[in-house]
This record gives C-alpha cells, structure tokens and sequence, in this order.
C-alpha cells in the first residue's frame, strides 16, 4: 500500500509539473521520447559544486549581502529517467550541543543545509531546467517547480536560480564527477536511484516492534562512489507565519532525514558503508554509516548494525527501497 502511495504521488506529481513545463514550451503535444531522452542523458550524472556567484542588476559581483553563499558544497545528480536529487551544506556548521538540538540550533541546521528530490524536465530551446520536487527539507518546497536557467559546457554545468526581486542574480557551476575506474559488480548493481518502500524494526525474535507508513524519500548510489540520501515523514506542515515557530521548527527538522559523501562497498561481507561529507544533522559529518544490504530484483534492503532499546533488547532496522527508471 505505502508503495502505491508513492507511486501515486509521484505520478500525480509529475503529471502537474509536466503540464507546467509543456505550457512554459507553448505544446499542444507532449514532446518526443527520444528528444527527452537526448537531453536528460547530458544531464545524467553526478555534478559537484565548485562555484557561486552573485551579480546585482548591474552585472556587478556582489561580494558581501544575504545573497551571497560562499564556501558551500554539495552535490547534484541526474540519472537518463529523469530523477534528480540536491544536496548542499555551509562550511563551519557548529554541532547540537546535546544529542537532541535545541529548536534555535535545529532552525540554524536547516537554514544552511539544501536538500530536496523529485525528477526533472529540460527545456532545450529556452535553456532551462526544471526540477519537479516531490519533496524537500523546506515543506513549503514540496510539490513545486525549481526553475533554472543553465549552460552545458565540458564537464562544467551552470544553473541560474530566478532573478531575486532586488536585481541579484546567483549562479551555481557545478563540475562532472568521473565514475569510479575499476567498478565491481556490486557497485554496478547498487548504482541508481531507489524509492523508499517501508522501514521497520523488529527485535531478536523477528517481531515488529515498529514501521513506518507513507514515509517517502530516494537513496542514490552513483557511478563515481557517492550516495545521496532523502527521507521524508508523510503530513509535513507549512509554517503557518512568516518565521516558524520553536515547535514548527522542531516539527519540520524531525521529519526530515538526509546526507551525502562516497561510499565503499566491502563484497566479501555484503555490506556497503556510507561516509558522510554532509548531512543535516552537522553531529554526523565525517561519521560513517554501515549498512548490511540484500539485492533481490528491483529491491534493496539496507541493515544498519543491531542496536539495543531502553529494555536492553536487541532491534534491527531494516529499510527497503525500489529502483526507479533504468
């Protein structure tokens, strides 16, 4: 059923973004197959961050304002079936002071970590890119259209964000990550984008003590070695003011998983180990996550190591996805 859910809310999700995209191309008909096929394979891959820009309706650099973001990095990923996922952190990210983040250190975690998933549309003749988000960090990102200006030139891809209402205008190079030079047949099998199907834990007899319905998200192993990871809990709320409040804050900030960085895999024991370079809990950069992992068909299945409850009871977790496109 959960599976179905996100099939639906994908489907319907694409379907409106798509009537958007048409009528920003002035269509009657939906474009040729091959056609998009062609230009999603420019963009398919993954693309690292290596430089922003800001330039105010002068063409003048802006070095200095809330417009300018120095220092970030990130990641962006396309694959030829027209899924994408966007990661990006600020430098210097302090760590929660605890093990759980005050609402003001959650608020400042989330106002300077990216992240959103969904698929894309290119539009070829005008340059423009549009991704179609199914979800995000940001629930008033959800569901809607990021539309971006862009250059393909080499292994360097430039996206224009919509000029800001003072005149800015930021752009963001990111360069084309070459894919890993000698890939095993378990990486081969691993690379792709897969949907979250369900996520359940269940103690040393096997009973299930909990899971997780409608919960949505994408993991992304990459040809170059890397993973991307979004999860999101079903019935996220919209600030209802301007600012959020301390529980829409903690409210948005639990409900949302997501990190990045390479990853290796180790054949001999099944078992893949994700490194994150960045990730929304800033506790977490620079720590690894090991995963247990079944392949069967279009699934996957990832373990983390047992762990113990309050009761000193053994739980394992598991987390199953489906491989979407190719």
């Amino acid at each position: 059923m959960q599976a179905f859910v996100f099939s639906l809310l994908i489907g319907i999700v694409s379907l409106v973004a798509t009537h958007d995209v048409s009528a920003q191309r002035g269509e009657d008909q939906p474009p040729d197959p091959k056609a998009v096929r062609a230009a999603n394979d420019r963009f398919a891959g993954i693309w690292k961050l290596v430089g922003e820009e800001t330039r105010d309706a002068k063409d003048q650099i802006v070095s200095a304002g809330p417009n300018v973001r120095a220092g970030r990095s990130g990641y962006i990923v396309y694959d030829s079936a027209g899924y994408m996922g966007v990661t990006i952190a600020w430098p210097a990210r302090p760590a929660f002071a605890g093990a759980q983040p005050t609402a003001q250190e959650a608020r400042a975690a989330m106002s300077t970590y990216t992240s959103y998933w969904g698929s894309f549309a290119v539009n070829e003749a005008n340059s423009i890119v549009t991704h179609q988000t199914f979800g995000a960090l940001s629930p008033a990102t959800s569901g809607i259209n990021q539309v971006r200006g862009f250059t393909i030139s080499g292994n360097r891809l430039t996206l224009r964000p919509p000029t800001l209402a003072n005149g800015d205008q930021r752009t963001l190079t990111w360069e084309r990550v070459p894919d890993l030079p000698n890939l095993t047949p378990t990486h081969r099998k691993l690379i792709g984008f897969w949907k979250l199907i369900s996520l359940e834990r269940r103690n040393g007899k096997g009973e299930l003590l909990s899971s997780n319905p409608g919960q949505t998200g994408f993991i992304v192993y990459t040809a170059s070695g890397h993973v991307m990871v979004h999860m999101m809990q079903p019935y996220r709320r919209r600030n209802v003011g301007a600012a959020p409040t301390p529980e829409e804050t903690m409210a948005t900030y639990r409900t949302y998983t997501s990190y990045f960085g390479p990853y290796t895999v180790n054949e001999s024991e099944q078992s893949v180990v994700h490194h994150l370079a960045g990730a929304l809990n800033p506790r977490l950069t620079g720590t690894d996550f090991q995963r247990s992992f079944e392949l069967s068909g279009k699934r996957l299945t990832l373990k983390p190591p047992v762990t113990k409850n309050s009761n000193g009871d053994d739980v394992q977790t598991a987390i199953t996805w489906e491989r979407v496109g190719d």
